[in-house]
């Protein structure tokens, strides 16, 4: 049903709807921030820190944040991060759950409604133990008789390259653990179904050896690691590991899946398809991902800015890549169009929001990683259809092949002209038989003088006529073959079903074509035929009891003497 329903779609179709699809979430990107101020999930306006700077004071002066600008635009070092005013309660507790990329120390304090001031924070040591799940820092804030009325964060950062502090919200405790419950369920439901597919496809690859099944595995697998490493997982199970190990690993396993996903590509489809000048292209972006984001990786992070930019300059190209490729699996009716567009058009959203991301154009946070994750997890359930196809396809055009040789190996069995066994396979399928056999050869009788009488192209259909009586007459477990112009053979075990005088006769009964009164000599041998020295010894013998029956006048039955097993 999932494959008839795809096969409706065309390429062009497909093209519409992933572009609409991107630009409905580049714009719910560009439009959360501007709602963000509507509830408690909010930016933070930003101000650069000095030194000497007093909290209450900063408080006092919300007026000089600002909160417009990018914060990708702020000079790395120490900041301060406001919030809007609350709307909390006194007798309610909160969190306060935000991200902060690249953070060395993160202070927050707050304000109450009585003027009274408390501080909370971490260091990027002691970092791991407010990292919650879905990668996000969550703060407690201290409950008092007053209402906390709003935040204030001083961050000393080693790079802003994705923001200082994307985005934030304040929870209540009951609402935290719905949120926690369900990204908790979420990221389970997700790896559960990479494990499966992991699986799966390991088995058909042992079972199929097919390339794209062990890419498509390796796709899987960076996907769970990716989201293994973005909700928190790794820092909660290993807290000890420097907290930027995590922001580090992200990008590598973002390069990695990007990759995977050209290399799947590739071995998805025909070179008629991905063609030399795409692989070509495949290749230049597969080789400067890998560099720029080693180089990435390597450097230190307030240095990483510009490389950054051009690597998210990279993953466009990878993008345009993609309705190329389309476009010509359309022009070429792939039945796997639908698939290959569909797996493919989660990576083309996915790159184009990092890509927004990147640029500062849109706030990352809890949308963009769980868009993430439900993407990666998505393209791996419709890529896996799309694996489903390929190998119904593989099957099909495996079985025609099978159904091509066994009809060549017909063909070669086969005498063309009586459609009984030949020569070649008559003697294959007689030899090694160790007990008693019974050979039988029959020639017709006079047949050059009927081809004189009716002509060659009549006399050949004498032969297909006389061959399809000696068939009919035949026991069902009798070889019968044509050895050679006019000369047959019957091979029958022993005690044969009929006796050489009874197949002598069911013939003479046989309406001949063109009326003709056809008759046929036979000279028959039993014996063991485990060799070909046994079957020549055989022949021989039938043979001359043929010779025998020719010169008794014709039209009769000779049978030889029994043989013995001959080595």
């Amino acid at each position: 049903m999932v494959l008839a329903s795809f096969r409706r779609l065309d390429g062009a179709s497909l093209l519409r709807t992933i572009v609409l699809l991107a630009v409905l979430a580049i714009g719910a990107g560009l439009v959360l921030p501007a709602r963000a101020d509507s509830g408690r999930q909010f930016r933070p306006c930003i101000m650069v820190a000095h030194p000497g700077d007093r909290a209450r004071a900063i408080f006092a002066s919300a007026d000089r944040f600002d909160c417009h600008r990018g914060q990708r635009s702020f000079p790395v070092g120490t900041v301060w991060l406001i919030s809007p005013p609350l709307r909390t309660r006194a007798d309610q507790a909160y969190v306060a759950r935000f991200a902060s990329n690249w953070s060395v120390s993160v202070a927050l304090y707050i304000r109450y409604a009585d003027g009274a001031i408390r501080r909370v924070g971490f260091t990027h040591r002691t970092a791991p133990r407010f990292l919650g799940v879905g990668g996000r820092y969550l703060l407690p804030i201290p409950v008092r008789d007053a209402a906390p009325v709003r935040l204030l964060w001083r961050v000393r950062q080693l790079t802003n390259v994705r923001g200082v502090m994307p985005g934030a919200e304040v929870l209540d405790t009951a609402t935290l653990e719905r949120r926690t419950l369900g990204l908790t369920i979420a990221y389970a439901l997700c790896a559960g179904i990479a494990l499966a597919l992991i699986v799966g496809h390991l088995a058909l690859y042992v079972a199929l050896r097919q390339r794209f099944l062990l890419v498509y595995v390796g796709m899987v697998a960076v996907s769970l690691a990716f989201l293994f490493v973005s909700s928190g997982a790794m820092t909660m199970l290993w807290p000890d590991l420097d907290v930027h190990l995590r922001q580090r690993a992200a990008t590598l396993l973002f390069a990695a899946g990007t990759i995977l996903v050209l290399l799947f590509g590739r071995s998805f489809f025909p070179s008629t398809v991905f063609t030399r000048g795409l692989r070509r292209v495949s290749n230049a972006a597969i080789a400067a991902l890998i560099l720029s984001t080693g180089a990435i990786l390597l450097m230190p992070p307030h240095r990483a800015t510009m490389l950054d930019d051009i690597d998210s300059c990279l993953y466009m190209l990878v993008m345009a890549m993609v309705p190329i490729v389309v476009l010509r699996a359309t022009a070429q009716r792939q039945l796997g169009l639908t698939l290959f567009a569909a797996a493919w058009g989660m990576p083309i959203l996915l790159v184009g929001l990092r890509i927004m991301v990147s640029f500062g154009l849109m706030r990352g946070g809890n949308v963009f990683d769980l868009v993430t994750i439900g993407m990666m997890t998505i393209e791996a359930l419709v890529a896996a259809i799309g694996i489903v196809w390929r190998i119904h396809r593989l099957g099909r055009e495996r079985d025609e092949a099978r159904a091509e040789e066994i009809a060549a190996r017909l063909l070669a069995d086969v005498d063309p002209l009586t459609g009984l066994l030949n020569r070649r396979a008559f003697l294959a399928r007689a030899i090694g038989r160790e007990a008693d056999q019974m050979l039988l050869l029959v020639d017709i009788d006079h047949f050059k003088a009927i081809n004189d009488q009716v002509g060659h192209d009549s006399g050949d259909e004498v032969l297909r006529g006389f061959a399809q009586a000696l068939r009919m007459v035949a026991p069902a477990d009798a070889l019968v073959a044509r050895l050679g112009g006019e000369e047959f053979a019957l091979l029958l075990p022993m005690p044969a079903a009929m006796s050489p005088a009874a197949i002598h006769r069911a013939l003479r009964e046989v309406r001949m074509p063109f009326d003709l009164s056809v008759t046929c000599s036979l000279g028959a041998c039993t014996g063991p035929m485990v060799s070909e020295r046994a079957w020549q010894a055989m022949y021989r013998t039938a043979d001359r009891a043929l010779y025998e029956a020719k010169a008794a006048g014709r039209d009769r039955v000779q049978v030889g003497a029994p043989l013995v097993a001959v080595a």
